[in-house]
């Protein structure tokens, strides 16, 4: 292959869709870089036991800085480092998040990415067995299916949030978010499908205008002036740089896009100085905008011996026995596995809280999120079941910073959770709003004892949330998406780079705001919309 039309740096979630979409086009060649190896990683194709790939050769192993608003905790943050991306190491949940959503990207100077654009591009990626429809999709190239269950309790979660007189039952990406829903995932037949597996397919990688190098860790993306011209990427122990004839697509995240900006001489000018670098581009949004889903659960532990949370060790190797068998025992199911969606206001145009609906308790002692129950006999590995409360629009925003001009050295990753005087109430509100849902009639026979305690002051609640509040692994923003009159922007509704050329960013980073659902979907839109928008604009 000559000189590729586009350098596309990372094969995680969306990078897969933009180089397989450029390269539909015959005459136009791509190269696409990935830090990591080929998605060769069995625990990856599992529902329950991809946690085991967390601190691996396949996990970036990123961490945040202590955290005051929790009590001075570091929560960390898993990024997949495969082909595959994160989508390797999480639970693949496809929640779109609501049309208000995106109309509100698009009130925030993101043209042209409003509601009714993104459900046009989800009615194209999707191949759901909820659709066709007029909101979800059938034929595209990501494969959903509705998660499985191996408990009855899974589904009294569900009518307990109906009984709760929060919704009926219904698909999340459907009309309304204000419903109950066994949520789908990127799953065909139990094994993990990623966007990369759905868009680079053996036919798509046999393309002779396309070429995938794996083990490329790309260090910076090279100028000439003010154009961006290429990348420089580590691979072994040799240095090797690949040119662009018309762009760089950074597809590396929401960590390492605004690392590798900042180590390439685009960011914040002071800061760059600070470490020494070169300033190409003086953009001060570059590692700003950084936010997150903060997530706190309210615990339920049931009587003794009541059955009804799932019991077993996914990752354990008669887990995976069985997996390969028959797709079932504990690898094949994640408890998290019903979702429901509430607002404080009947009128709002999106919902405010995620109430995440999950079977196993988790109450032992040595649980990481265990509240002050956890380590007593009376309640160790008793059945019971979490509603995990989940702040979908965070007032909060954090930074990411440069460490230093080492490009293997960590970025400094600050989201300040709960900084905002108002995020605490929220939270306190969200998890009294998943209390209410403890004493419904479905579950009454699964609840005993709720922590924290219904009634209890908000200082019972602010203690949980030191201990328990967790993340749900949604950061973005980093590159934020907007118009060119606000400073903090760093890339136009094009996705191009602001003040140079040549470079544009698709991945999380570009969200302006978080939306009221995950992350994978609108990264996949993203891709997808970047593709479009190189086809008819150039």
């Amino acid at each position: 292959m000559s000189r590729p039309h586009y350098v596309i740096v990372g094969a995680g979630t969306a990078g897969p869709v933009v180089a397989a979409r450029l390269s539909e086009d015959p005459a136009v060649e791509v190269v696409l870089l990935e830090a990591g190896k080929e998605n060769t990683y069995e625990a990856s194709r599992t529902q329950g036991a991809f946690t085991k790939l967390m601190g691996s050769d396949a996990d970036w192993q990123y961490e945040t800085t202590a955290q005051p608003g929790i009590g001075g905790r570091s929560i960390v943050h898993p990024r997949g480092k495969a082909v595959g991306g994160s989508c390797i190491l999480n639970i693949g949940a496809w929640l779109r998040g609501a049309i208000g959503d995106y109309d509100r990207w698009a009130q925030e100077g993101a043209e042209g990415w409003d509601g009714a654009e993104a459900l046009r591009t989800y009615l194209r990626i999707e191949d759901t067995d909820r659709g066709p429809s007029q909101w979800r999709g059938s034929g595209g190239p990501m494969t959903l299916s509705d998660l499985p269950s191996p408990t009855s309790l899974a589904d009294s979660l569900l009518f307990a949030f109906t009984e709760a007189g929060y919704g009926p039952r219904g698909d999340a990406d459907g009309a309304s978010p204000y419903v109950a829903d066994r949520y789908q995932s990127i799953f065909k037949a139990r094994v993990r499908r990623t966007p990369a597996d759905a868009y680079l397919t053996e036919e798509v990688r046999a393309r002779p205008n396309l070429r995938v190098i794996t083990e490329a860790a790309v260090t910076r993306v090279v100028f000439e002036g003010n154009r961006a011209s290429g990348v420089v990427y580590e691979q072994g122990n040799s240095e090797h740089t690949v040119e662009a004839e018309r762009e760089v697509i950074l597809c590396a995240g929401v960590i390492n896009t605004p690392q590798l900006l900042m180590l390439s001489g685009v960011g914040p000018a002071t800061h760059l100085r600070e470490h020494g670098i070169n300033v190409v581009a003086d953009l001060p949004g570059v590692g700003e905008n950084l936010h997150d889903h903060p997530t706190t659960p309210v615990v339920a532990a049931a009587p003794q011996g009541i059955g009804g949370s799932y019991q077993g060790e996914p990752t354990s190797d008669e887990a995976f026995t069985q997996w390969r068998l028959d797709r079932s025992g504990p690898a094949a199911f994640f408890s998290q596995n019903g979702v429901g969606f509430v607002s404080r206001t009947a009128d709002a145009a999106f919902p405010d809280y995620e109430l995440l609906l999950d079977y196993n308790p988790d109450i032992s002692s040595d649980s990481p999120v265990a509240g002050p129950t956890a380590g007593s006999a009376e309640v160790d590995q008793r059945s019971g079941y979490k509603i995990w409360a989940v702040l979908l629009h965070p007032k909060s925003r954090g930074t990411l910073r440069l460490a230093s001009t080492n490009p293997h050295d960590k970025p400094i990753i600050d989201p300040r959770y709960l900084s905002h005087p108002d995020d605490l109430p929220d939270m306190i509100d969200a998890m009294r709003r998943a209390q209410k849902i403890t004493q419904s009639k479905s579950l009454a026979p699964y609840t005993e004892k709720v922590y924290p305690a219904i009634g209890a002051p908000d200082s019972e609640f602010h203690e949980a949330i030191l201990k328990s509040m967790y993340t749900t692994y949604h950061l973005v923003g980093t590159a934020r998406m907007g118009d060119l009159s606000d400073p903090l922007t760093v890339v136009d509704p094009q996705l191009r780079v602001r003040g140079v050329t040549g470079l544009r960013v698709a991945d999380a980073s570009v969200i302006p705001s978080l939306i009221s659902g995950h992350t994978i979907a609108p990264s996949v839109m993203i891709g997808e919309r970047m593709a479009e928008l190189i086809r008819n604009n150039g």
